[in-house]
């Protein structure tokens, strides 16, 4: 069932214009990263990495859920024998995959992550999952895209705020979702060590537990049992 729903919202993706739109968008960075000095490639990579393919998801997936809530979808999808968290991760896998592929295209053509292309990875899709949970979770609360961009405008504050803490308390600021991925973007394969990447993996993992578990709440509270 998982798969099924992951092909069709792929496809229904597909026919959105989402994968022509970051083609264009991805052929532009490539253009920039091409023509940027090496040293400072590696940084841009990262920033773009984490404030663009990393949080598609978020931008994405309210529209999407209040595409299907306007066009009744979601009263006849939940009445099938659908599960809710099948539906969660079939919108979070989709738009997590553009996101790798973006990402891998960014990353590796130019050259700028290839050294730590393992670590890049586990960034993007563990980023992309969490902000498309809590797109997920944000959008079966409003009814209007303009109360969608507004949760996530103040959901997006109180998540980026805490990158100030990387500058000041770098250890103690990797407990925050946003920093334990900044880590893993733009530490090199020579600072890096497999304890910290795995700890930064677990710092993510964690937090995406809470995120899907308040995606699935919120679906429960205001679409399955409204």
């Amino acid at each position: 069932m998982l798969f099924i729903l992951i092909k069709y919202d792929t496809m229904f993706q597909i026919r959105q214009g989402f994968y022509l739109i970051y083609a264009i968008l991805t052929a532009i960075y490539l253009l920039i990263l091409f023509y940027l000095p090496h040293p400072v490639r590696m940084e841009v990579t990262a920033y773009l990495i984490l404030s663009d393919t990393s949080v598609m998801g978020l931008l994405f997936v309210g529209a999407l859920v209040l595409l299907e809530k306007q066009q009744n979808v979601l009263q006849s999808l939940f009445v099938t024998p659908l599960k809710l968290d099948n539906y969660l991760w079939s919108k979070s896998l989709s738009l997590t995959l553009i996101a790798l592929m973006v990402s891998s295209a960014i990353g590796f053509l130019p050259g700028g992550m290839l050294g730590n292309w393992s670590a890049t990875l586990i960034a993007v899709a563990l980023s992309s999952l969490f902000f498309t949970f809590v797109g997920l979770g944000i959008s079966a609360r409003v009814s209007t895209l303009n109360q969608y961009l507004a949760g996530i405008l103040l959901g997006g504050l109180v998540m980026v705020a805490p990158i100030a803490l990387f500058f000041f308390t770098p250890i103690l600021s990797l407990v925050f979702p946003i920093n334990a991925a900044i880590d893993l973007l733009i530490l090199t394969p020579e600072v890096q060590t497999p304890k910290g990447i795995v700890a930064d993996t677990a710092v993510l993992v964690c937090w995406n537990i809470l995120a899907f578990i308040y995606a699935r709440s919120q679906f429960m509270k205001h679409v399955i049992c409204k």
